[in-house]
């Protein structure tokens, strides 16, 4: 179904972070496992800047649940190195968001991985739940493909 013509700007939320010395690998760079921490924190941000508590969705027996991760890194984070975690949302469907995510550093924005996460929203028996008007709403201006 093709989307109505807005002409409303596509934004995207951002969130500046420091590496922590313990996040490093034996090579002295980003473990890769703690990327997708990053990538969780910023999809966390993200949902509480709409108001959506992530935390409170939890207490309600309800999930927004990760169903699949897809990551292309490029290069490395390092020691104190400064970044940024964006975030856009690439489509809402039926009970399903997928968020397009990247990392680049800061300054100078050489992109360190791009990744796609898609979401399942879940009632509480863990069944699919469509995304509600509300939901989809918050979202509609942060849409964009890629």
């Amino acid at each position: 179904m093709p989307r109505p013509a807005s002409h409303e700007p596509r934004r995207e939320f951002a969130l500046d972070l420091q590496v922590r010395d313990y996040e490093l690998d034996q090579y002295g760079v980003v473990n890769n496992a703690v990327y997708l921490r990053y990538l969780e924190h910023g999809r966390h941000e993200f949902l509480r800047s709409l108001g959506i508590d992530p935390a409170a969705v939890a207490r309600s027996g309800r999930a927004l649940a990760l169903s699949e991760i897809h990551v292309a890194y490029k290069r490395p984070l390092r020691s104190r190195g400064a970044f940024r975690v964006r975030l856009w949302v690439r489509f809402v469907g039926g009970a399903r968001v997928s968020f397009g995510q990247a990392i680049e550093t800061l300054p100078g924005g050489s992109a360190v991985l791009e990744a796609e996460a898609v979401a399942v929203f879940l009632d509480e028996q863990g069944r699919p739940l469509r995304v509600d008007p509300e939901h989809r709403r918050l979202f509609a201006p942060f849409v964009r493909a890629g």
